[in-house]
């Protein structure tokens, strides 16, 4: 699996924490294309931070995304959220990631980078591209296991066709 993971040159990666990083990109995916979102707040730290911002807007750096959570029960009120509160046609997601880089790391966090493309299907078997980008993360690897401390979603377009109701 650690094949997924590429190291900027000059950063000293352990195969051990490349290998927790790659379950853990795995795993991302799947809770949410397997609509299995009740998972998907245990892949980040308590103290958290979530946010699904446009390029052009990160780039210009404001502040304020389409989404923001800062810790992981903002996360599980979003799921709550989607299960019984939001009204949207259903649909379902599927995610094609790329290798993640490790950018860097200091102790147990690591600063790493992942494109992703997402592609859509409606009730009615409409597919389309849905999102594309790149995952900004710092992620906290302790023995074998990794968790998300910081996931900044940075899509390529800000423009959304429709209520980003499930997370990127």
């Amino acid at each position: 699996m650690s094949e997924t993971i590429a190291v900027a040159q000059g950063v000293q990666a352990p195969p051990t924490a490349r290998e927790a990083i790659a379950r853990l990109m795995a795993q991302y995916v799947n809770v949410i294309d397997n609509d299995e979102l009740e998972r998907w707040p245990a892949l980040f730290t308590e103290k958290c931070l979530y946010q699904i911002i446009s390029r052009r807007d990160h780039e210009q750096g404001l502040p304020i995304g389409l989404w923001f959570c800062d810790n992981r029960g903002m996360l599980e009120d979003r799921v709550n959220s989607v299960r019984e509160v939001n009204v949207f046609e259903p649909q379902v997601y599927r995610h094609v990631i790329g290798p993640t880089e490790i950018l860097g790391h200091t102790g147990e966090v690591y600063r790493a980078q992942t494109s992703y493309i997402v592609v859509r299907t409606m009730q009615d078997g409409e597919m389309m591209v849905f999102s594309a980008g790149r995952y900004l993360d710092e992620i906290v690897v302790s023995s074998d296991t990794a968790l998300l401390r910081k996931r900044i979603v940075i899509t390529d377009s800000w423009r959304y066709d429709t209520l980003v109701a499930i997370p990127l």
